[in-house]
This record gives C-alpha cells, structure tokens and sequence, in this order.
C-alpha cells in the first residue's frame, strides 16, 4: 500500500490542479470583466508589470473596477487553492518518481518547487493588494521578479524530474523529455525566440499531464 500512495496523491493532486486552472475562466467576476479567452493573456500581462504604464495597459486609465474585481478574484482562488495544490501535486510527483523522499534526486526537482510556489505566493498577494487598493498600487510594483522567479523555479522543478528520469536507477525517458519542456518554452518567451506567454502555461500542461499518466501507470502496474 505504502508504494502506491506517492501515485494516488500525485493523480487526485494533478487532476485537482488541471481543474482549477479551468476553474479560473469559469469566475464569476471574470466572465463579467473578459470575453471568452481573453483572460490568461491579461493575467500574465498583470504579473510581468513593473510600472503604472504596465497596469495601464491591463486595467485602462482610470481602472475598470470590473477588471480589477476579476483579477482580485482569481488571484485569491490562486493563492488560497491553486498554489497549495499544484505545490503538494510538484511534491508527490517528485517523490513518486524518484522512489521516496530519501532519494536524492527527488529534491532536484522538489526545491525548485518550493522556491516558485514562495515566489508565487508573494506576487499574487502583490496582484490582491493592488486590485484592492489600486491608488496605492505603485507601492506593490514590480511584479515581473516575482513573476520570472515562479516560472523559472518552476520549470526547473520539471528538469529536476528529468534528472531523475535519466539519470536515476529506473529509465522514464519520455516523462524526461516531458518534464524539460517548460525550462525550453520559459528560455524561448524569456529571451523573445516566442512571443506568446501562453507558452509557458501550456508547457507545464504538457508536463502536469505526463507525471499524472506515469502516476496512472504506477498504480496500475502490479508491484514485484
């Protein structure tokens, strides 16, 4: 039983985290404020602002009061669930891949983990603060460090899994090469080589769905 509790918790965790990701465009104060998709486009550009001008271009000036409630209210749905889920998700998987939290490898993948949720913590708290005081927005910029931390933390996370896929005693070569494309896609938007954002987010889908299909095979699969 204790072999398949790292795959359990990495697929109830995984599918919890995909479904809030789809939960985000489904808020009320976001289908009010955004046309269908519009969304994750505005919200990105929200987290890589560093001036007012940045803020400008994602509320208008004076600020839609519309779009300030839906980002005040997705970001709070990410703070309070998404973080908390997709941080224990990235834990379990590492650990289910790596054979348990003993082995070395594991924490190649579950540091760099840690260090994005952190970074994510603050710039979404930054994001609810100026959505709930947005006169006093200035004194909550800039949001991009904290935003670039998050997702380079992050896609290091998904690397540290390759490391343990190829270099680890048990072989995952397609999981490896999953697990390496957010590091490609946040380089290439990072370094202007791709100009949409959306990269980086469907990257780390790509990602999240391989370490939930090797959880699934892990359970499955009839222990020795």
């Amino acid at each position: 039983m204790r072999q398949r509790a790292w795959p359990v918790a990495t697929i109830v965790l995984g599918l919890a985290s995909l479904a809030i990701v789809l939960a985000f465009q489904q808020l009320p104060e976001v289908q009010a404020a955004y046309a269908a998709g519009a969304f994750p486009a505005e919200m990105s550009r929200f987290q890589r602002a560093s001036t007012l001008a940045d803020l400008a271009g994602v509320f208008g000036d004076p600020a839609d009061p519309a779009k300030l409630a839906a980002m005040r209210a997705a970001n709070s749905l990410d703070l309070y669930i998404f973080i908390p889920a997709y941080t224990l998700f990235l834990f379990t998987g590492a650990a289910m891949v790596a054979g348990g939290l003993r082995a070395p490898l594991a924490w190649l993948s579950i540091l760099p983990a840690l260090i994005g949720a952190g970074a994510d913590v603050v710039e979404t708290s930054r994001q609810i603060a100026i959505s709930a005081d947005y006169a006093n927005a200035a004194s909550h910029l800039p949001l991009a460090p904290w935003c670039w931390t998050k997702y380079f933390a992050l896609a290091f996370a998904g690397a540290g899994v390759t490391a343990i896929c190829w270099l680890g005693p048990k072989k995952r070569w397609v999981l490896g090469a999953a697990s390496l494309v957010p590091l490609l896609a946040t380089s290439a938007f990072a370094f202007g080589v791709i100009a949409l954002p959306a990269v980086m987010t469907m990257s780390n889908g790509v990602f999240w769905i391989a370490l939930i299909v090797i959880g699934v095979v892990e359970l499955v699969r009839k222990p020795a």
